[in-house]
């Protein structure tokens, strides 16, 4: 470790001497140095390979379209449940857990990831080098005033830089960077909307988004110009018109298996261009895919009107005119059958309905009890800076005609005041350094329970549009698989037991926050007292000092329960949020052609579409395929290998998550469910009423 930080004092006047180069790049690099110090031994790196995976995957394709080329980028994902991000000068970019659990899609986490990667092309940090939670907190956890006093003047310089932040015009700049960079990776620059759109909601909310927000001030002025910046996406980069635009976030949908969403970019692409082969054609595979044969035959008639040797275009009319593979019938109830799952989702609705009601109340009890203790905790750890903290030997000096003047008896008291005196404040020290280490727990600890919380409602969200879903395919014809309610029941009596113990974990954050009120204080009194090295002062300090520790036992008590209270509903949230996907996922295979559902499922678990098929013949649904192969790449073993391990007719679920499931397979499951979930509410919106989808019609059940 020394020799890790020697190397970091050392680089400074080597790079002040250098000539011929590009003195900014390194001193950049040397600034990001320093700071990844920090960060690497202060926080815990994420060991979810699902949660790299799709980190690195996403900022790769970001990376690449990054004007600088002379600052490598490299992403790295932190173990922490608060939801922010970070770049540093060096090019290192460090997401945290939470950022990824609170994203809904993977265009959010390219505007984010493409936000910090503008901040390193832009060069800000070279002027206004910022760290979201200060490098002053993590300097005095390291105890670096113990350190060599050039390490000391590196580090006071990061604090000043990370004070300054970053300027507004700095801001502007990298926002425009995460809607130029998101479009030309080939994501939809919308993601920058609607993660403005989540920021303005959550501002005085969840205090895990507290960091961010503080660091990244999200506002309406911010959002509306992303809005308009959409609303024309011409505007976003100025060699690349909007039909090409268009396009290009066409290709990246149909790339993702959303070939609605692709559709309607191409359409504004022909509109704006209506000879622009490459959004004709892409159109007319989306269509193929979506089998609107008759759409697709037209639009591939449309490219060779004027490229007849379009090679793809012949192959596309060459597969429309193949015989039509045989359709696999519906599984039709009898009337009576109709009845009673009709019935029983509508009873299963009802249940959801009066745990969402819940939910509701809590939250706000729940949010107004982190908020506060968050706040506290800033002020608090502001009162602890300004303590004359760290103690130094303390020397008291005699001279020779006090010391005959003296009697012994006198003489031997005052060396023990002197001794009591120096123990007490290493004692002081001893405490300051747990109520810092508390006060840090205590965040994390918030940050857990909130993402628990959030979890929790998810679940509940996707339940009820689950089961909405299945009523309406248990309308068409569709036969409600047997799995559907009794999960429904288990889930719904799970998060209605963790709604009503929500308003206990509110009361224990406040104490939590009472006792660390108190704790501090009394150590604020202490260290005031001790500073005048009055031995008339001690008794009462020691008073205070002990207070402090016992205030802080406490604290540290509570703090335990919490966490294992939030462990055993972490596995329990699971459970529930897992269960719904499977639900969710399963109705939209129902609706969906087979080929398209591989194609989405494949994309967005990082895996070809044969692994997709092989899973899907072991399993029930597409949904318990993906959780099983999310699962597996969590634990980096085959899927094939883990499905057969299974027995799907009793809790998998429950046996695969164990006391927490991985935070990659939330996320991954959460993409998956919600990219296409929005890809059939736009056919929702499209369609005429009363008429199905074209995935409807397939009558694509399970094979």
């Amino acid at each position: 470790m020394r020799l890790r930080r020697l190397g970091v004092t050392l680089l400074l006047p080597l790079i002040l001497s250098l000539t011929g180069c590009d003195l900014d790049r390194e001193i950049e690099k040397l600034l990001g140095v320093i700071a990844q110090t920090f960060w690497e031994l202060g926080f815990e790196r994420s060991d979810d390979p699902l949660l790299t995976e799709l980190t690195e995957s996403v900022g790769k394709r970001v990376a690449e379209v990054s004007p600088r080329k002379d600052m490598p980028v490299k992403f790295k994902v932190l173990n922490l449940g608060e939801v922010n991000a970070v770049a540093l000068p060096n090019g290192r970019i460090y997401v945290f857990r939470g950022m990824l659990e609170t994203s809904d899609t993977e265009d959010e986490l390219a505007a984010v990831l493409a936000h910090e990667v503008g901040h390193v092309a832009g060069r800000h940090s070279l002027k206004q080098f910022r760290l979201s939670l200060g490098i002053s907190l993590l300097a005095d956890l390291l105890n670096l005033n113990k350190q060599s006093a050039l390490v000391q003047n590196l580090a006071g310089f990061a604090v000043t830089l990370y004070e300054l932040g970053y300027s507004r015009q700095h801001e502007r700049d990298a926002d425009n960077y995460a809607l130029r960079l998101a479009l030309l990776a080939g994501y939809d620059p919308k993601g920058s909307v609607e993660l403005f759109e989540k920021f303005v909601k959550r501002e005085g909310k969840p205090a895990r988004w507290l960091i961010y927000l503080s660091t990244h001030p999200a506002s309406t002025e911010r959002l509306e110009r992303a809005k308009r910046a959409n609303s024309d996406l011409g505007r976003i980069y100025p060699d690349l018109p909007a039909f090409a635009a268009h396009s290009l976030i066409g290709a990246g949908y149909a790339q993702r298996g959303l070939y609605r969403y692709a559709a309607r970019h191409f359409e504004s692409a022909i509109e704006l261009q209506p000879r622009y082969v490459p959004a004709l054609l892409g159109l007319a595979q989306a269509k193929e895919a979506l089998q609107e044969f008759g759409e697709a035959k037209r639009w591939y008639e449309r490219v060779l009107e004027i490229e007849p040797q379009n090679e793809e275009a012949k192959r596309g009319l060459g597969r429309l005119q193949a015989p039509s593979p045989v359709q696999t019938s519906r599984q039709l109830f009898d009337e009576r059958e109709q009845f009673v799952a009709l019935k029983r989702l509508d009873a299963a609705l009802s249940e959801w309905e009066q745990v969402q009601q819940w939910w509701t109340k809590q939250w706000k009890t729940t949010i107004a009890a982190t908020n506060g203790a968050v706040t506290q905790a800033k002020n608090l750890w502001a009162q602890m800076r300004s303590m004359p903290l760290q103690s130094r030997p303390i020397s008291i000096n005699f001279n020779r005609s006090e010391r005959r003047d003296k009697r012994s008896n006198e003489d031997a008291f005052s060396w023990r005041d002197t001794m009591r005196l120096d123990n007490l404040m290493r004692m002081r020290d001893e405490i300051a350094n747990e109520c810092a280490r508390t006060l840090a727990a205590m965040h994390v600890a918030i940050g857990e329970m909130e993402s628990v919380f959030e979890d929790a409602q998810r679940a509940t969200e996707i339940w009820q549009t689950a089961l909405r879903d299945w009523k309406e395919l248990v309308l068409q014809g569709h036969k409600l698989p047997d799995f559907v309610i009794d999960s429904s029941d288990s889930c719904s009596r799970i998060l209605f037991r963790i709604a009503l113990a929500a308003e206990r974990d509110s009361d224990t954050v406040r104490d939590i926050e009472r006792q660390l009120a108190r704790a501090i204080s009394s150590l604020a009194e202490a260290s005031s007292l001790l500073q005048r090295q009055s031995s008339s002062f001690v008794w009462t300090a020691e008073t205070k000092l002990q207070l402090a520790r016992s205030s802080l036992q406490g604290a540290n008590a509570d703090l335990r329960s919490l966490l294992a209270r939030t462990t055993e509903k972490r596995s329990q949230v699971d459970k529930a949020l897992i269960s719904a996907y499977q639900t969710r996922l399963s109705a939209l295979e129902v609706k969906t052609p087979a080929p398209v559902t591989r194609k989405i499922a494949a994309y967005h678990l990082r895996v070809n579409e044969e692994k997709i098929a092989s899973v899907r013949e072991k399993v029930p649904d597409i949904g318990a395929a993906a959780i099983v192969i999310a699962f597996a790449k969590a634990k980096r073993i085959e899927p094939e290998n883990l499905a057969s391990e299974l027995n799907f007719s009793d809790d998998w679920i429950g046996k695969l998550i164990g006391n927490r499931a991985p935070a990659g397979v939330r996320v991954v499951l959460r993409w998956l469910a919600t990219a296409w979930e929005r890809d059939w509410d736009l056919a929702k919106k499209e369609k005429p009423e009363g008429q199905n989808g074209a995935g409807e019609a397939s009558g694509n059940d399970k094979q």
